[in-house]
């Protein structure tokens, strides 16, 4: 078909058979379809034709034959009969010999094949990792090539696929570039996405140095600490935080501790505003709650 030309043409073959058995049904050729929509209405009457029949105890009536898709009346019309292969002009090439190959070349080629994509998707569906994570990762050479290695740099599976799909794949998206033209490497992410595990830096500091590392490169670890990003995770100098917070903003505690309950994200921000984002968040939580409570 010329698709630019929006033209189509299409044959398809259709057989069934009954559950539990090997052998296939008899094929039954449809010739010359000129859209999807077609294709697709002639194989569903075609099915269902040929398994009414099956059921009915006519499947002998199920011969092979050519039949053409009717669109005023929607169903298959039989165009010709096809009696066996000489109907379909099938002949032996005289000029091509036969090919023997040995059960020992085909194990030799089947061991000399890389990991095909549904073997990966279904090793990453093993780490946990969601279906729809798994079918992206795998269907990407690159991604998958950058992912496996991460994981070889000891990177939790889920965190790291989390940070390839969404921010790292949104800069390669926005840039117009293959990962493997980006500065970041394997062992970078691995060692942000141990940093973010380990509680030295939050998830919000690992997205402000991850476009740095993606156009730069460089360690995740040196970055950190040249910028001073490292997270807060002193629980006295997070408390006096806290204790300034509260004390600058009676009203809204008061509002609080009225039952407002949802203003506990106000007083998290203005932590993490007054710690310029490198806070603990979970260690927010827990001496900020007792606090508003007044149990503190």
């Amino acid at each position: 078909g010329n698709m630019q030309e929006g033209s189509l043409r299409c044959d398809v073959n259709v057989s069934v058979r009954q559950k539990g058995t090997k052998e296939l049904g008899t094929k039954v050729e449809i010739k010359n379809m000129n859209s999807f929509a077609a294709m697709q209405k002639a194989v569903d009457f075609e099915v269902e034709r040929q398994v009414q029949l099956l059921e009915s105890g006519k499947g002998d009536l199920i011969c092979q034959e050519t039949r053409l898709w009717d669109e005023s009346v929607q169903a298959t019309k039989i165009m010709r009969k096809k009696e066996g292969l000489a109907d379909y002009r099938y002949f032996p090439e005289p000029d091509l010999p036969d090919i023997m190959l040995t059960e020992e070349f085909v194990e030799e080629i089947r061991n000399g094949m890389p990991e095909l994509p549904h073997e990966k998707r279904m090793r990453y569906l093993e780490l946990g990792l969601p279906l729809s994570d798994a079918l992206t990762l795998a269907d990407d050479r690159g991604i998958a090539s950058f992912f496996d290695a991460c994981l070889e740099e000891g990177a939790a599976p889920k965190v790291a696929g989390n940070w390839i799909l969404n921010d790292i794949a949104k800069y390669l998206s926005e840039e117009k570039v293959n990962i493997e033209d980006a500065k970041l490497t394997p062992a970078a992410l691995a060692e942000m996405v141990s940093m973010i595990e380990g509680q030295v830096i939050s998830g919000k500091i690992a997205k402000e140095i991850l476009p740095i590392l993606l156009q730069e490169g460089g360690n995740p670890k040196v970055l950190v600490e040249e910028r001073g990003l490292v997270q807060i995770s002193d629980t006295g100098a997070i408390e006096a935080m806290i204790d300034e917070v509260l004390a600058a903003n009676p009203k809204q505690l008061e509002q609080f501790r009225s039952g407002r309950d949802k203003l506990q994200g106000f007083f998290v921000g203005q932590v993490m505003k007054k710690s310029q984002g490198k806070a603990n968040p979970a260690l927010i939580n827990k001496i900020l709650l007792p606090k508003l409570r007044g149990e503190a």
